[in-house]
């Protein structure tokens, strides 16, 4: 193998190795999902191929960590559902795994909150979790059973979860509210599983149902979505007469079992809507149901029940958003703060229950206090004196349960004001550079910047936009330019610096003028490239028709309009330069055919045949014809000027007579072109 040829299949391999590693490779790096409270990927967006070890160790349940790849998200409610899928259209990772840990900033040992496997071969899995801190930051951890690789759909719910709901109508979850939330799993008909019999659910086989009472007379909608997207999703709303504890006589107002799975045209989403008209589609799918029936006109103190049934059987739950203009009964949990604005972190703030709940009682008070909180989680009713260690929005998280069964979520925010000491200069937050790397090739965003901080509360957030301040110091896919890093600590100091990413010299390719050229001729290409002191290899491309396509200067023979690229890749970095020129090539197609000649036996002009003036390569047939019309001589896939194959003035052995003949020649050319040239020929004695 010589030089060049080792150098390239090197730099292509290296090459395909820093273009397939994925940008949150590490924990450091984890790409940040903004919103999550109802958020999905595209199909196939994400991948792990080629991400490495981030050297954490795998996570209980996980077989191994050589390809994990990682997310970021901080909580807006205190329970979470992740959902990942290589399946069908979704991607190509086969048995995802996917951890969930509480984020420190990647620095020594996270802490692992659940794991989960693809127990069921599906090639999608998930998990959900509670007891999450709102305003925290978690990590969101992703690879492959057995080293698998591929693509994947991720889909990240952040929801504050109702009681756990019954298989059953008499053990329904009593739900206090509209908010959305997320079923994680079914499993199951229940002790009853004819429930359903006289509704267009003619089996029950994996069902959950919930219950609510009607606060007010109005409308409402709902949709359900299932979390993997190929299941199949029914349900029915009840009215319950004799109230929410007794399901007998319950009466069926809507019903919709048509099928919604592998994306079919009817799902996979399902409900009821505003727009529809229809009480209830049955099974399949079809002409006018599109999965969703008309909503419903609740009544004041009406008792109602939903049930869901996973048609599909597969274990995945769904999540489940309300709509319209219709409320449910239960507590309203609230609180307040004393003082409510104007504190400093480290002062102390009194946080008293107002819940209002008319109905019944409150038999379960639980209370989150936030990042930096002292004390972070509570139970029962308070009020609460809180003391905050850190500056920044703080939110509170209180939820209730009532005397009925129903759970209830109330979340508010505070701003604690920064208390940063006014220290003398040599004495303040300091953030410093640890290193700087720039990018590799001119143009990529592959640079990188890394800092720390000094003195101060060592609990320090960085950011490189003075906002989405985070526990990573390192900033990674940065293009040329200046940047300013900033670094707040545990108490608000402030420290920033302005640090620059310089692009290298930026290695151009030069493929010389366009150049004219008649069909058969040959040329001269003249590459260069720019800066000379790089060491290149080099090629150009397509590498026929030419002399030495690995050599900057070579001779060009193209038989048709060649449009050449030069492509010089940098021996050290496998940056790679090109640039175009085009050979137009003009297809005079010339050859010479006599029109006399003299088969008399002079040795001089005995044979008649056609010559290469330029471009032709031999004759395909060439055919004679006397006056009449008649072919009297034929040859095929003769060399152009050969005279021994020519025609000699004979037909069937013998001399024709002296007079016009007609020829007709179908002469192939070097681009593989066959052109007919007819004309007369007069044979003389």
């Amino acid at each position: 193998m010589n030089k060049y040829n080792f150098l390239l299949l090197f730099v292509l391999l290296v090459n395909s190795l820093v273009i397939a590693q994925p940008i949150n490779d590490e924990c450091e790096s984890a790409i940040v999902i903004e919103s999550v409270d109802d958020w999905c990927s595209e199909d196939g967006q994400f991948n792990n191929t080629g991400a490495t070890s981030s050297g954490y160790g795998a996570p209980d349940c996980w077989d191994n960590a050589a390809h994990d790849v990682w997310f970021r998200f901080t909580a807006t409610a205190t329970a979470v559902n992740i959902f990942v899928s290589g399946s069908g259209q979704q991607g190509t990772l086969k048995n995802p795994m996917v951890a969930l840990y509480i984020d420190n900033g990647c620095f020594g040992t996270i802490y692992q909150k659940k794991c989960k496997l693809d127990f069921n071969q599906s090639n999608s899995t998930e998990l959900t979790e509670g007891a999450l801190i709102v305003g925290e930051s978690y990590l969101i951890r992703i690879d492959g059973q057995y080293g698998n690789m591929g693509s994947f759909k991720l889909c990240i719910k952040n929801f504050n979860p109702p009681v756990e709901p019954g298989q059953d109508c008499a053990t329904a979850a009593l739900l206090c509210d509209k908010s959305p939330f997320v079923v994680k799993y079914v499993s199951g008909a229940g002790d009853d599983p004819n429930e359903t019999n006289t509704t267009c659910i003619s089996e029950e086989k994996q069902t959950t149902w919930f219950k609510w009472i009607a606060k007010n007379n109005g409308t409402l909608t709902f949709v359900l979505t299932p979390i993997q997207i190929t299941d199949d999703l029914d349900f029915v709303v009840f009215e319950l007469p004799n109230g929410y504890d007794d399901c007998d006589g319950k009466i069926s107002l809507r019903c919709n079992a048509t099928f919604g799975g592998n994306y079919a045209s009817c799902g996979p989403k399902t409900g009821l809507d505003l727009l529809s008209t229809d009480l209830e589609e049955n099974y399949n799918c079809d002409a006018g149901e599109d999965g969703f029936v008309k909503y419903i006109d609740m009544q004041e103190g009406h008792t109602y029940a939903l049930v869901v049934n996973n048609w599909s059987a597969s274990g995945n739950g769904f999540s489940i958003e309300f709509g319209g203009t219709g409320e449910f009964q239960g507590p309203d949990p609230d609180f307040e703060f004393d003082p409510p604005t104007g504190l400093r972190c480290e002062d102390s703030i009194q946080i008293t229950n107002i819940t209002d709940y008319q109905l019944g009682s409150i038999v379960d008070y639980k209370w989150t206090f936030g990042r930096d909180a002292s004390p972070q989680i509570r139970s029962g009713e308070g009020p609460f004196k809180v003391f905050y260690d850190s500056y920044g929005w703080k939110s509170v998280t209180l939820t209730v349960k009532s005397d009925k069964g129903c759970v209830s979520t109330k979340i508010k925010d505070i701003w604690m004001e920064p208390c940063c000491e006014d220290l003398p200069l040599d004495e303040r937050l300091k953030i410093v550079i640890d290193s700087i790397k720039n990018p590799i090739c001119a143009g990529d965003e592959n640079g990188y910047i890394s800092v720390s901080g000094i003195r101060g509360d060592p609990y320090y957030r960085f950011s490189i936009q003075d906002t989405n301040f985070n526990y990573n110091p390192k900033f990674y896919n940065l293009g040329q330019g200046t940047y300013k890093v900033y670094i707040v600590d545990k108490k608000g100091c402030r420290d920033s610096i302005w640090v620059d990413i310089v692009d290298p010299e930026q290695l151009i390719a030069d493929a010389g003028p366009d150049q004219n050229l008649d069909l058969g001729d040959y040329t001269f290409m003249n590459g260069s490239y720019y800066p000379p002191e790089y060491n290149v290899s080099q090629i150009w491309l397509p590498n026929y028709n030419l002399e030495d396509s690995t050599d900057f200067g070579t001779k060009a023979f193209p038989y048709k309009t060649t449009t050449y690229t030069l492509r010089v890749i940098q021996d050290s970095t496998g940056c790679v330069a090109e640039d175009d020129m085009t050979i137009f090539v003009d297809a005079k197609r010339q050859v010479r055919i006599p029109n006399v000649f003299t088969p008399n036996g002079d040795g001089m002009n005995e044979m008649f045949t056609a010559y290469n003036l330029k471009a032709a390569t031999g004759i395909d047939e060439m055919k004679i014809y006397d006056r009449w019309g008649e072919l009297i001589y034929e040859a095929k896939n003769i060399d152009i000027g050969d005279e021994s194959k020519g025609w000699d003035g004979t037909f069937k052995g013998q001399k024709v007579n002296p007079g016009v003949y007609v020829y007709l020649f179908l002469i192939r050319f070097l681009d593989d072109q066959v052109i007919p040239f007819a004309g007369d020929i007069t044979v003389l004695r």
